[in-house]
């Protein structure tokens, strides 16, 4: 990124979550108002639904636009602050959880949030309606109800006490909308945005740009700072690149690849800035389970043994970026296995040799003893996915 502040980025609620390599802001003593954001973004968001999507296509613009009831702190992660709760408290059992809204905060059609909108909201995430994709439902199956008592208390009782309730009601894709905009239909969040974030959903011209624009009776004092910001859809990594080179862009928050980093840099010099956040995210496989023969865990066990996890670091590394072995937690993340931790879980021995032979031996025990051949199917994703 060209030399913009960082504060402002924060306090326009942009997600950095998923960054790998990108080009990205440096701290300044005094933030500046005023001003666009040109944020180059790898294609179009298959909808504006982001309860119904997966994907950071709609994560990034979109959550300009909403708040959530608690986030994870962008000065402090993995902190979780209040959003549109300002405080909370949990039973004493854990199973009870209850959350104060702040008062008079405002969609941005001028309608009052309540506890009602929070409801609806986590409604339509948790136990989702018939016909309404919920893709991460498994997340939160430690709900049993949320429940709107009193104008700004949300109540939400849980089926058992769950250590991760707070940060999996904090994931960045869990926005509050309207819910009259969601008794409309439910789809409407689709094509149509309302909600209480500090920018306001401006135009989308698909395959194109996505604009947002900034919310003047936004609730949190002061913010944001910008203008607005525009997302220009380049689906070509090199295009991407090329864009913040040219200064048609300020900032990719996906990421790239180390070869284009260096190319950023080698051209720009002191005029982009680039960071290495650790991402504390995994990457992997998964099998469907009903199907043969992916049903036998033997068969799943030997794959995980099979998987060179040093070498494909090594290899990954200057690829995408992909460069740590962890477990399904980052090892630098407060409940992360150290690497030591992990030497005696399947496939992460350091002898590969061994982790080969166990593999083996597991196939022919499961009837696959010349191994099999499957389709994988892949994200048409270049970062990290195709390469």
């Amino acid at each position: 990124m060209r030399r913009l502040n960082w504060t402002a980025l924060v306090a326009s609620a942009v997600l950095l979550a998923g960054l790998v390599f990108a080009p990205m802001a440096v701290l300044a003593e005094e933030p500046q108002r005023g001003g666009m954001l040109r944020v180059a973004i790898a294609g179009d968001p298959p909808s504006l639904d982001m309860h119904q999507e997966q994907t950071f296509k709609v994560t990034i613009p979109m959550s300009t636009v909403y708040n959530s009831l608690v986030s994870f702190d962008q000065h402090g992660f993995p902190k979780i602050i209040g959003d549109l709760a300002k405080s909370w408290e949990t039973s004493e059992d854990g199973k009870t959880w209850t959350f104060q809204l702040h008062e008079g905060v405002k969609f941005h059609n001028g309608a009052e949030l309540t506890s009602a909108d929070v409801k609806a909201s986590w409604g339509k995430i948790f136990n989702p309606p018939k016909g309404v994709t919920s893709p991460r439902r498994s997340l939160y199956q430690m709900i049993e109800s949320v429940d709107a008592p009193e104008k700004y208390t949300a109540v939400f009782t849980l089926k058992y006490p769950a250590a991760s309730f707070l940060s999996m009601i904090a994931h960045p894709a869990n926005f509050i909308f309207s819910k009259a905009d969601i008794d409309k239909a439910p789809d409407w969040h689709k094509k149509n945005a309302n909600g209480t974030g500090p920018f306001k959903f401006k135009k989308w011209v698909r395959g194109s740009t996505l604009e947002v624009e900034r919310n003047p009776n936004y609730f949190k004092e002061g913010l944001p700072y910008m203008d607005g910001i525009k997302y220009f859809m380049i689906k070509d990594l090199s295009a991407r690149a090329k864009s913040v080179r040219s200064g048609r862009t300020d900032v990719e928050f996906r990421g790239f690849p180390p070869a284009e980093v260096e190319a950023i840099q080698k051209q720009l010099g002191d005029q982009v800035t680039i960071r290495y956040p650790k991402a504390m995210i995994q990457w992997g496989v998964a099998f469907n389970v009903d199907k043969k023969p992916f049903d036998d865990e033997r068969v799943r066990k030997a794959l995980g043994l099979a998987l060179n996890r040093y070498d494909m670091s090594k290899t990954l590394k200057p690829l995408s970026g992909l460069e740590t072995v962890g477990g399904l937690v980052h090892p630098d993340a407060e409940w992360g296995l150290q690497p030591e931790e992990m030497h005696d879980l399947p496939g992460f021995n350091p002898d590969y040799e061994a982790n080969i032979k166990k593999a083996k031996e597991l196939l022919t025990e499961a009837g696959y003893p010349n191994g099999f051949k499957t389709a994988l199917t892949n994200r048409s994703v270049k970062l990290p996915y195709i390469d």
